[in-house]
């Protein structure tokens, strides 16, 4: 992974327990509200089971994530995906055809503008534009540390799929060297207009480059 940026929402809990598709998965709360995020990262070198790192593709992918519990698993931390995007058609090919994810095939560019760090999903999927603070500054989470343990924790997520009533599982493990803050300057888009239209606020902007990320598939949660 060359690099990662994350836009934190303060969520409304009552609009993501309407989002969740399943009763064993329950929001997350921090500070008695839920945490939307929209992960864009830069990957490199990514391969499928024993094929060399050296011939792996480069993608921009992203993803709209919620934090959850997994009340199957006495309320553990994880992640709930409702949408996965990638602008490799080879990815999304390979994505939907081998793991049963819906994973949409979109343009995505991270690209730099003076001190400015710019995401641009699609047309009008999501726009955002961030530069570097001296301080983080979060309403959910005290400490950037706070924040770092928030994502460690949730290593397991659950995905919508190609099979209704099913969900994917998916476990990632990252080897990162921390989160540097952001300042969020500009922020829009069809991705997160409905959780600003349900009360959500930007709460943070953090980013972290070259890190190690593995993933592991486990299939389907059992039909209902």
């Amino acid at each position: 992974m060359e690099e990662r940026i994350i836009f934190n929402y303060r969520l409304p809990a009552d609009h993501l327990e309407r989002l969740l598709p399943v009763a064993w998965l329950t929001p997350q709360l921090v500070d008695g509200d839920a945490v939307a995020s929209v992960c864009v990262l830069r990957l490199s070198k990514v391969t499928a089971g024993p094929v060399p790192s050296l011939f792996g593709v480069r993608s921009v992918s992203a993803a709209r994530r919620y934090g959850v519990l997994d009340q199957r698993s006495g309320g553990r931390p994880a992640v709930f995906v409702t949408e996965r995007t990638t602008d490799s058609a080879l990815g999304s090919l390979f994505t939907g055809a081998g793991f049963s994810a819906q994973h949409e095939h979109l343009s995505a560019n991270i690209s730099r503008d003076g001190e400015s760090v710019l995401v641009a999903l699609g047309n009008d999927r999501f726009n955002g534009r961030a530069v570097p603070a001296q301080r983080w500054s979060s309403s959910l989470f005290p400490a950037l540390g706070d924040f770092s343990a928030f994502l460690a924790e949730g290593i397991r997520s659950y995905g919508t799929s190609r099979h209704e009533g099913q969900l994917t599982i998916l476990d990632l493990f990252k080897e990162d060297k921390g989160y540097e803050p952001l300042a969020a300057r500009e922020v829009r888009g069809s991705l997160v207009q409905p959780w600003l239209d349900a009360g959500a606020v930007l709460d943070s902007v953090a980013r972290t480059t070259n890190a190690k990320y593995r993933w592991t598939y486990h299939g389907l949660t059992p039909k209902p």
